[in-house]
């Protein structure tokens, strides 16, 4: 089993060579030992990758521990990051919380102290995130489950559920018997997507003419002639025809 890489931020570096002493004495690997805030970036783009952090809150230099773990928050969040503080004052441990530590150590520390705070502090870690782990897979099933409703009510959007097994594709103007496309003559598909188009009204006859003959209409015998050909092909009451009103293609 390989053993838990700390990285140290440190500013004292008697402490720090101490703190690393009893971090190897306890088990645990340093992963490297950093006094600010550019010595502890540069680590990590090296490659370090520590399993948890103890920071010094407070660094020499323009940027302090509680600064650092802020910015580390964003680009490592699932390492915790323990305080090494010799400031035990509500307002600093205040502040220090913001920035979610998992856990604060008051230097003079002990050996047990120190052990205990960093076993606390990697189970907690642990269990928050796996917890993230869960949500983020919780939320990629809801954006899949997202697209796939925006897919059906695209394919819905585009479709129209007919009766008798009939379905009709707008967008490629094909009439469906189930899975099969059903052939049509370019003046039977005008009358069909008219239909569709008005699906649950009735056309009257000189609309449906007119898609058809859109130059000049060729009369009732001609219209009835591509009509009785259309219904030969499809179920006999899917279309159906009421005196005054016209014809309307029956919905699913």
């Amino acid at each position: 089993m390989s053993k838990i890489e700390i990285l140290i931020v440190e500013d004292e570096s008697i402490i720090a060579l101490n703190l690393k002493e009893t971090l190897h004495e306890l088990g645990y690997k340093v992963c490297g030992v950093a006094p600010n805030r550019c010595k502890t970036i540069a680590l990590l783009e090296k490659g370090a990758k520590p399993d948890l952090i103890l920071m010094d809150i407070y660094l020499k230099g323009p940027t302090t521990g509680i600064e650092l773990a802020k910015e580390l928050k964003n680009s490592i969040p699932e390492v915790p990051v323990v305080f090494l503080t010799a400031n035990s004052e509500i307002k600093t441990i205040k502040e220090a919380s913001q920035t979610l530590a998992y856990g604060y150590i008051i230097k003079p520390y002990k050996k047990q102290s120190l052990h205990a705070a960093i076993e606390v502090a990697l189970s907690k870690a642990k269990e928050d995130n796996e917890k993230i782990k869960k949500l983020d897979a919780v939320e990629n099933i809801n954006k899949t489950l997202e697209h796939q409703l925006s897919l059906n009510k695209e394919q819905n959007h585009r479709t129209i559920q007919l009766k008798y097994g009939y379905l009709y594709d707008k967008e490629v103007e094909v009439l469906y018997y189930g899975d099969e496309p059903i052939k049509l003559t370019s003046k039977e598909k005008k009358i069909i997507d008219l239909l569709c188009r008005s699906a649950g009204q009735f056309v009257s006859q000189e609309q449906m003419e007119y898609a058809i003959w859109q130059d000049e209409p060729a009369g009732y015998a001609a219209f009835r002639s591509v009509l009785f050909r259309l219904r030969s092909k499809i179920h006999k009451d899917l279309i159906v025809n009421q005196n005054n009103s016209g014809y309307k293609i029956e919905l699913f």
